[in-house]
C-alpha cells in the first residue's frame, strides 16, 4: 500500500510534493470548540446549506488517477452565510465528499476564526483532524469579516490581505490591491454590515492523505458559494440581494454584481463594454478566463474606491462612473492582468501601470478628452509626489506610485513608441513582466524596457524611477505623433478546437480535456488591429519542446487564417499559445477497459482443437476507455480483444484460441478465468465407471473369441 500527503493552500487548489511538511500559524488562542447543539453559535441550516455538489474531476482544483483508469478526487464544497444577528463576521461551512482512499484530513482555519461547530473533526495544536469516519465531513466557523484599508494603501492592504493566510514557503499570500489614487476617508476595505456583507472569502486550507496502490495520485476539486441570496467568483463574495450581469469577450467571461441596495452611477452595459473593449485591448497575458466584480453600496465607511483581490476578483464602489481618467473600473480590471510579484525596487510598477492604462484606456475609448487625460497624469510632476524615488516606498507619501509612478509609466510608453516607429509599447514590457517567475525587481522592468525598445528609453527607466527626477507632461501634438499610430495589435477570433481519434470527433469552442491518441487541430483568424507591420504565432507546446506552430506577418489591418495539428502521444499538460495568451491543455490517459465476463465454448477439445473465447468488456469510469484486452493461455498471450468505450458502455468481443496439446488449460482475460481441457474422447462417450468397465471386458472377450476361430 502506497500513503503520499497532499496540501492545499490558499483558495486556488494547489497540490504540492508528496510527504511535505508545512508550517502553519496556530489557532487563535482560546478559541472555542462548539459541539453541533452549541447556542453560542447558530446550527447548521442543513436546507440553506443546500446539498454539496460533486464537482467534475476537471472543474477546479485537481484531480488524480490511479493505475486502473479511475479518478481519486476530494469534493470539497465551501458555503458562506450571512449572520445578521452579528454584523462583523460571517460563518463559513466546508464540506468535504471524500474517496475510500483518503486516510486522513485536516483544516486549518483562518486566524480571524472566532468559533468553530464540527461533527467530524477534532481539534488538535495547529488544525482540525478528521475522525476517518464515513464518506463526508463538515465544519462550520465563525470568522471576523471586516478588513481594514487605514495606512498607505498599497501597503497596509497588502498586508490585511496576508493576515491569516500564511503559506508554505515560497506560497504567497493572495493578491489585494487598492482602487484609484482619490482618496476614501473611511475605514474598510471588506465589510459585513449585518443584512449583507462584501467580504473576502477565508481560506480554509486543507491536508489530506491517501492510501492505495503505490502509483495512486490524487488531488482536490473546489466550489465556492453563497447561502442564500449573493455571488462570489471564489475570493471575494456579495453576501445579500443582488443581481448578476455577465459578458464574454476576448476569451474572458466577465461578471458584474449588482447589491439591490447600490445606486450605480454607471450604467451596467456601458460597464461591461468597458471591459470588454480593455480585455481586447489589454495584449500583456495572464488573461483570466473568469472575472468578477462587485459593486460596494456607498452607505458604508469604505476605505478605498476599489479593490482588486485573489487575481481575477474585485469591486468597485457603487458611485464610480466611467467618464474620468481615474477610471477604478479599468484601474481594477488592469490588475486582474498583472500576473507577476515584486521585489520591494518594483512595487510602484502594480499602481503605476493600473492608474495609466486607466487613463490611457478610458481616452482611447472616448470617456475622456485630451485634456482631461493631460491634466491627471499631470498632478505626477507637482508636489508632493513629484519628489518620490519611486523604488523607495517609504519616500512615496499621498500616493505617489499612483500619480509620479503613472506619469513615468505614460512617459516610457511614450518614448518606447518614438525609439521603435511605433513598433513597441510599454504593454510589451508588462507582457514582459508577467511572463517572470521570480519576484520582479526594478532592474528587471529598465532590462524589459531595454529589450522592448532601446539602450537610451531604458536609461530614462532607471533615472525616473531610481532618483527624484520626473518627466513633464507631454502636449497634445507630442501625443498625436506617438500615439497616432498604434503599434501592432493582432487579435485571434473564431477559434475553433476539432479533437478526432480513436473516441470522437468533434468540434469545441473552449480547449477540452484531450486523451492520449487524439488529434487537436486549432483554427483561428487572426487580425492586425495596429497599424504597424507585425508578427503573429500559434503554438503548441509540450513539457520540453514545441510540437506544433503557426507564424506569419501582417501589416496594419491585414487578417489571415492559421490552423495548428498535433496528435497527443502522452498524457500530461501542454500550453497552448496565440499570440500572448497561453492556455494549458490537459490530455490524460484513457481508462482501461473491464473484463466483467468470460466464456469458452466447447470446454473439451480433441488436442490440436480450437475453443472459442467470448469475454464481456466494459468503461465503468467517466472517461472514454481503450483497449487491448490480452487473452492468455497458461500465462502465455496468445490474442487481444481490442474496443474503444464511451464512459459506462459496454460490448463483446471473442476470438478463437487453439489447444495444440492434451490436458488441461487455463485461459484469462483481465481478471476472469475459464478451464478447458484438450485431448480426452468425446464428451458423449461414457467414463470410467463399473458400465464403462463392463462393456470393456465384453469387447475383449469378443476380439479374443474371434482370434480363436
Amino acid at each position: 500500500m502506497g500513503l503520499a500527503l497532499r496540501v492545499e493552500c490558499m483558495h486556488r487548489a494547489v497540490v504540492v510534493a508528496a510527504l511535505l511538511v508545512v508550517s502553519l500559524a496556530a489557532p487563535v488562542a482560546g478559541q472555542p470548540v462548539l459541539s453541533a447543539g452549541d447556542s453560542s453559535l447558530p446550527a447548521v441550516d442543513e436546507a440553506a446549506a443546500g446539498p454539496i455538489d460533486q464537482s467534475p474531476a476537471d472543474a477546479t482544483g485537481v484531480s488524480g488517477t490511479s493505475s486502473d483508469g479511475q479518478t481519486a478526487t476530494i469534493d470539497k464544497r465551501v458555503e458562506l452565510f450571512l449572520t445578521p444577528e452579528e454584523p462583523g463576521r460571517i460563518d463559513v461551512v466546508v464540506a468535504y465528499t471524500l474517496p475510500d482512499a483518503v486516510s486522513s484530513l485536516s483544516v486549518h482555519l483562518p486566524d480571524r476564526t472566532v468559533g468553530v461547530e464540527t461533527r467530524d473533526f477534532e481539534e488538535t495544536d495547529d488544525d482540525y483532524e478528521w475522525d476517518g469516519e464515513g464518506d463526508t465531513a463538515r465544519l462550520r466557523v465563525t470568522v471576523d469579516a471586516n478588513r481594514s484599508a487605514r495606512g498607505s494603501r498599497s501597503g497596509a492592504l497588502a498586508r490585511d490581505a496576508a493576515e491569516g493566510n500564511s503559506a508554505s514557503p515560497g506560497l504567497a499570500a493572495p493578491s489585494l490591491r487598492s482602487g484609484s489614487a482619490l482618496a476614501q476617508d473611511g475605514e474598510y476595505s471588506f465589510l459585513d454590515a449585518g443584512d449583507w456583507a462584501l467580504v473576502a472569502v477565508p481560506s480554509l486550507r486543507t491536508a489530506w492523505g491517501w492510501s492505495g496502490p503505490e502509483d495512486l495520485t490524487g488531488g482536490i476539486s473546489e466550489t465556492t458559494g453563497v447561502a442564500g441570496d449573493g455571488s462570489t467568483g471564489g475570493e471575494v463574495a456579495f453576501l445579500g440581494d443582488a443581481t448578476e450581469y455577465t459578458r464574454t469577450a476576448n476569451g474572458q467571461t466577465f461578471t458584474l454584481v449588482v447589491p439591490e441596495r447600490a445606486d450605480l452611477a454607471a450604467d451596467t452595459e456601458d460597464v461591461l463594454d468597458a471591459l470588454a473593449a480593455a480585455s481586447g485591448r489589454m495584449q500583456v497575458g495572464a488573461r483570466d478566463e473568469r472575472v468578477w466584480m462587485g459593486v460596494a453600496p456607498t452607505d458604508a465607511d469604505w476605505g478605498v474606491r476599489g479593490l482588486e483581490y485573489g487575481g481575477s476578483d474585485a469591486w468597485v464602489l457603487a458611485d464610480s462612473r466611467l467618464d474620468e481618467p481615474s477610471n477604478v473600473w479599468l484601474h481594477e480590471y488592469v490588475h486582474t492582468r498583472q500576473g507577476y510579484d515584486t521585489a520591494e525596487s518594483a512595487r510602484w510598477t502594480m499602481e503605476a501601470a493600473a492608474e495609466y492604462y486607466a487613463a490611457a484606456l478610458s481616452l482611447e475609448l472616448g470617456y475622456v478628452d485630451f485634456q482631461r487625460f493631460q491634466q491627471y497624469l499631470g498632478y505626477g510632476e507637482r508636489d508632493p509626489w513629484r519628489d518620490a524615488v519611486l523604488v523607495t516606498p517609504s519616500t512615496w507619501g499621498s500616493g505617489a506610485n499612483y500619480l509620479k509612478g503613472g506619469l513615468v509609466w505614460g512617459e516610457l510608453d511614450r518614448r518606447t513608441r518614438l525609439a521603435t516607429d511605433r513598433g513597441a509599447a510599454m504593454r510589451d514590457v508588462l507582457w514582459s513582466l508577467n511572463r517572470q517567475d521570480d519576484a520582479v525587481t526594478n532592474e528587471d522592468v529598465v532590462g524589459a524596457v531595454r529589450n522592448a525598445s532601446t539602450g537610451e528609453v531604458a536609461d530614462a527607466a532607471r533615472r525616473f524611477t531610481t532618483t527624484e527626477d520626473v518627466p513633464g507632461m507631454w502636449s497634445s501634438g507630442e501625443h498625436s505623433t506617438a500615439f497616432g499610430v498604434e503599434p501592432p495589435r493582432m487579435t485571434y477570433d473564431a477559434s475553433e478546437y476539432r479533437v478526432t481519434g480513436p473516441f470522437r470527433n468533434e468540434t469545441f469552442q473552449e480547449p477540452p480535456t484531450l486523451y492520449v491518441g487524439e488529434t487537436l487541430t486549432v483554427t483561428a483568424a487572426v487580425t492586425n488591429e495596429g497599424g504597424t507591420r507585425g508578427d503573429y504565432e500559434a503554438r503548441l507546446d509540450g513539457s520540453s519542446e514545441t510540437l506544433a506552430t503557426d507564424v506569419g506577418s501582417l501589416a496594419g489591418d491585414e487578417s489571415a487564417a492559421l490552423a495548428l495539428q498535433h496528435t497527443l502521444a502522452s498524457a500530461g499538460t501542454y500550453n497552448l499559445t496565440l499570440g500572448r495568451d497561453t492556455q494549458s491543455v490537459a490530455v490524460r490517459p484513457p481508462a482501461t477497459v473491464r473484463v466483467d465476463d468470460l466464456s469458452v465454448e466447447p470446454d473439451r477439445v480433441q488436442s490440436g482443437g480450437s475453443v472459442a473465447v467470448t469475454a464481456t468488456l466494459s468503461n465503468p469510469s467517466t472517461d472514454p476507455a481503450r483497449g487491448p484486452v490480452a487473452v492468455t493461455l497458461d500465462g502465455r498471450e496468445v490474442a487481444s480483444l481490442n474496443a474503444t468505450l464511451a464512459a459506462g458502455a459496454s460490448t463483446t468481443r471473442a476470438t478463437n484460441v487453439t489447444l495444440s496439446q492434451s490436458g488441461r488449460y487455463e485461459i484469462s482475460a483481465g481478471d476472469r478465468i475459464a478451464t478447458v481441457r484438450a485431448g480426452e474422447t468425446s464428451a458423449t462417450v461414457p467414463g470410467p465407471g463399473l458400465a464403462g468397465a463392463a462393456l470393456a471386458v465384453a469387447a475383449a472377450a469378443l476380439v479374443t473369441a474371434r482370434g480363436r476361430r
